[in-house]
């Protein structure tokens, strides 16, 4: 068996019990590839020259698509510290900014809606917001990562996860939501997201990765039944009727969404993790879930880092690997992603401590 077939198997409930490790090097491979920083053994290597280099399998999300907005003049300044973007409408101009955060990614310090006066600016940006189908490097990559791993068809957040994430933030911005002119935000990024679903639905590939990052701490019962449940079930129905599989990327507290989660169609969700990186060990969110969704996480990315006891790290990784044997619907993985700290020697340990476990 391959790796990619192990994995499909795996999304689709037909997986062996044997534990299976998965990791998403995309965030810390990523960083090191624009810093220049990837070890010195792997300089050049794209990632999946990096996961066959560690003896695992690949996961490299693309974009099939790319976003325009026409009659809005958007630009965008970076450096290696900050980057800024700034949205030109009639109704205004919005201004984003980003800062390098101490864990090397990247982290949102100014959203464009500041006030409900900006409502108005940000209404008339999501509403030329275009997603264009784009499918050119498609082969390519297919090609480089052939049976060793998945290429997922990546399509733009959910559009309440966007919502918070690019136009009002998670703090202050929480305060607009009862806004008017949200709801029609949504609303309308919402009927352009499915509408790319449709087109890509109809390019190959098996998988299909929604990056919505959710974060249950923001985002209570009554909230994800109303902004996001149904978004989901018409996308899972969608691809299911093209023979396509739906991931969906979480990024904390998980508990109260599961269920809801699973009930909407997602095939497979990524992120779930016990402490100290979220709620939700693996174990119990397969007796939460039930047997029909695949859970992928269970190493808390804390773990990864020099500040943690080295013999703990490795207790933990065994300990999660023991509990997910007999389970073919179980991936291991840091959850949400390999951090872009990782100590390398605890990154290229894990296989062997997986292996080594049962």
């Amino acid at each position: 068996m391959t790796y990619k077939s192990d994995i499909l198997a795996r999304f689709t409930g037909g997986g062996e019990s044997t534990p299976f490790y998965l990791p998403d090097l995309t965030l810390w491979y990523d960083w090191h590839r624009k810093q220049n920083s990837l070890p010195e053994k792997w300089r050049g290597y794209s990632l999946p020259e990096v996961a066959r280099a560690m003896g695992v399998p690949i996961w490299l999300p693309a974009r099939p698509w790319r976003l325009e907005t026409p009659g809005v003049e958007v630009t965008t300044v970076q450096d290696d510290q900050e980057r800024v973007i700034t949205a030109k409408t009639s109704q205004g101009t919005l201004v984003s900014r980003w800062v390098v955060g101490p864990d090397g990614d990247w982290w949102q310090s100014e959203y464009p809606v500041k006030t409900p006066d900006d409502l108005a600016a940000a209404l008339e940006l999501a509403e030329a917001r275009t997603y264009v189908l784009d499918t050119a490097e498609l082969a390519t990559l297919e090609a480089e990562v052939g049976d060793d791993g998945i290429l997922a068809l990546e399509i733009p957040r959910r559009p309440y996860s966007d919502i918070l994430h690019e136009f009002l933030g998670w703090s202050e911005g929480l305060m607009f939501l009862g806004e008017p002119a949200v709801p029609k935000i949504n609303a309308i990024l919402e009927e352009k997201l499915q509408e790319l679903v449709r087109e890509i639905a109809t390019v190959p590939g098996t998988v299909v990765l929604s990056p919505d990052n959710l974060d249950g701490q923001f985002i209570p019962p009554a909230t994800f039944e109303e902004y996001l449940a149904g978004s989901y079930r018409q996308t899972a129905k969608v691809l299911h009727q093209a023979d396509k599989l739906l991931v969906v990327h979480v990024g904390g507290p998980l508990k109260h969404m599961l269920l809801p989660m699973v009930q909407a169609g997602i095939d497979v969700i990524e992120g779930v993790c016990g402490p100290p990186q979220s709620n939700l060990p693996l174990t119990e969110a397969r007796t939460l879930a039930g047997p029909g969704v695949t859970l992928w996480g269970g190493i808390p990315q804390d773990f990864l880092l020099d500040m943690h006891n080295r013999a703990k790290f490795e207790t933990a990784v065994q300990q999660v690997a023991r509990e997910v044997a007999g389970d073919g619907r179980l991936i291991l993985g840091a959850a949400d992603r390999v951090p872009t700290e990782a100590e390398l020697e605890r990154l290229e340990a894990i296989p062997a401590l997986v292996a080594g476990a049962v």
